[in-house]
């Protein structure tokens, strides 16, 4: 039995939030202890993204980048934070975060609680010179931001990220966020990426660094749906997509009576799926990150073989621990 074994049962006898935020803090901590030398030197180039290995934390798990430092000692070869907005917000109203034990699931209604994008690249700024991975951020509307306006939100989060981070993921996709899911549409999307792709094109003939642009599409799109959304992300030159965000559906009874999104083992033929079928519209060269139920080898190498290049932990990080990082690295 590992230390988060251990401590698993205190941690869930504690509301769902109280115990995250006790876990940012101890990783806080943590990553203000002496680290220990780097034992692998090995990297590997993913979609443009230069990796020890193919495994990252998921937006969500720490928003504001409260523990950038302890996180990038977890083994994980890539960190994505946020989803984070132009203005700071509170979120959803409490409680809003639901445990799924027997599913090893999750379902929140957070509404991208945040403190905002300059917040969040203040401590980026600083904690980098301190972390060998790559860092993501994702960046969403506020929710009092009109949907025809949206795109506003987006240029200001991606402005102040451009250059200053590995990679740059548009959410468009959270179910918590009325009418976010709009923008998935054809005309919406094009519009929205178009505006980004330039912005990011603009900073790259200008020398700077060049920030790869993603796209974290719904689990809940059909078939039709997924393929509009693949070919906007190919005609506008987006860098490629994380599948997926959380689900409304609900595969089990447990959780039929909450809102939000679903995430956790129940998620993963979703998400499953959906890189299987971007894979097919986007073909071989786009970037997908494979995200939602991954949690032992078994997932991981299934995740991969469906099209994968990247994959993304969260609710399999809450329910093992630490552990099933250095489990799914072992996974080509």
């Amino acid at each position: 039995m590992n230390i988060y074994e251990l401590l698993r049962p205190f941690l869930f006898s504690l509301p769902p939030e109280w115990a995250h935020q006790l876990t940012l803090n101890v990783l806080s901590w943590y990553g203000s202890l002496p680290a220990k030398r780097n034992q692998n030197d090995r990297t590997i180039e993913v979609g443009g993204l230069r990796v020890s290995n193919r495994v990252g934390l998921a937006a969500g798990f720490d928003k504001d980048g409260l523990a950038i430092r302890g996180l990038s000692k977890l083994n994980f070869g890539f960190l994505e934070f946020g989803a984070v907005t132009p203005r700071a917000q509170p979120g959803n109203s409490r409680p809003r975060v639901f445990r799924l034990r027997k599913d090893f699931a999750l379902i929140n209604r957070l509404g991208f609680n945040n403190q905002g994008i300059d917040a969040l690249m203040r401590k980026v700024v600083s904690e980098t010179p301190h972390v060998n991975v790559p860092i993501g951020i994702n960046i969403g509307k506020n929710f009092d931001t009109p949907l025809e306006q949206a795109y506003e939100d987006y240029e200001y989060c991606f402005v102040r990220a451009n250059t200053l981070v590995d990679f740059v993921t548009i959410n468009i996709s959270s179910p918590n966020t009325p009418g976010l899911r709009e923008l998935q549409g054809m005309h919406q999307v094009q519009n929205l990426l178009a505006r980004l792709v330039r912005l990011r094109d603009s900073s790259t003939k200008n020398g700077e660094k060049r920030t790869l642009l993603l796209v974290k599409i719904s689990p809940d799109l059909s078939e039709n749906e997924l393929e509009i959304l693949c070919s906007a992300v190919q005609a506008e030159g987006v860098d490629g997509i994380v599948a997926t965000n959380t689900t409304t559906t609900r595969p089990s009874k447990d959780g039929e009576q909450r809102q939000g999104g679903l995430s956790g083992r129940p998620l993963f033929p979703l998400a499953l799926n959906s890189v299987r079928k971007a894979r097919s519209f986007l073909g071989a060269d786009c970037l997908i990150i494979g995200c939602g139920g991954i949690w032992d080898p078994h997932s991981a190498t299934k995740m991969r073989e469906a099209g994968a290049d990247l994959l993304q932990l969260y609710t399999g990080l809450v329910y093992h621990g630490p552990r099933c990082i250095r489990e799914i690295t072992q996974v080509d």
